[in-house]
């Protein structure tokens, strides 16, 4: 299960995975202003933007700040006068960072020792770490054909959705230390931010 195994982000996002999983939230988005252009995080539908420090000139008032290993990342208000980034970009940047919070939490979980092992070779936590890793393989498979005439925004809400939930597994193995904003917590919270911030607005029935 290691951060490589089993998972292949097609090359259009390969960087942008490879960022956050390695680097962080702030690399990954950084990686992605290269990308799209210095204005392409700066404001989603509500308002918010979610940009790395620092990130260049900007208007907007700080609402939060995240410290490493999230950070240096900062949530803004600001008028949403510029359009979205790419959501599969979102997506792979997401599963990047899903891909390290899973390297942290076994690497933790392994050096802990527990009885006559670690904490990892016991049972249940072994069967809750396969049961998050099948998720996680199951929705990179998922993102890898996902087209941009098929992603709609009710299927990138059910992918974000299911990104949030395999985080959040990762999460409860670490137990307390999951939750800590200066920890893997900071990074999850980040990431849930990502799509709460820039998820195109529910289509109209």
């Amino acid at each position: 299960m290691s951060a490589a195994t089993g998972v292949s982000a097609p090359p259009g996002h390969r960087q942008l995975y490879a960022a956050a999983r390695d680097e962080g939230p702030a690399a990954a988005l950084r990686a992605l202003l290269d990308r799209h252009g210095p204005h392409a995080l700066d404001g989603g539908a509500a308002g918010h933007a979610v940009l790395p420090e620092p990130a260049g000139p900007r208007a907007g008032r700080v609402l939060r700040r995240y410290p490493p290993p999230a950070g240096p990342v900062v949530l803004l208000r600001r008028a949403p006068d510029t359009p979205a980034p790419a959501p599969p970009a979102l997506l792979w940047i997401r599963l990047g960072l899903t891909a390290g919070l899973r390297t942290a939490c076994l690497a933790r979980l392994g050096a802990r020792t527990s009885g006559d092992g670690t904490i990892l070779r016991h049972q249940l936590v072994k069967a809750q770490a396969a049961e998050a890793y099948a998720a996680e393989l199951e929705l990179t498979a998922h993102a890898t054909t996902l087209t941009p005439a098929g992603a709609t925004t009710a299927l990138l809400r059910h992918l974000h959705s299911q990104v949030t939930r395999t985080d959040r597994a990762w999460l409860r193995l670490l137990g307390a230390h999951g939750f800590l904003r200066e920890g893997p917590g900071g990074i999850a919270e980040v990431s849930e931010l990502l799509a709460d911030v820039y998820l195109p607005a529910e289509e109209e029935r």
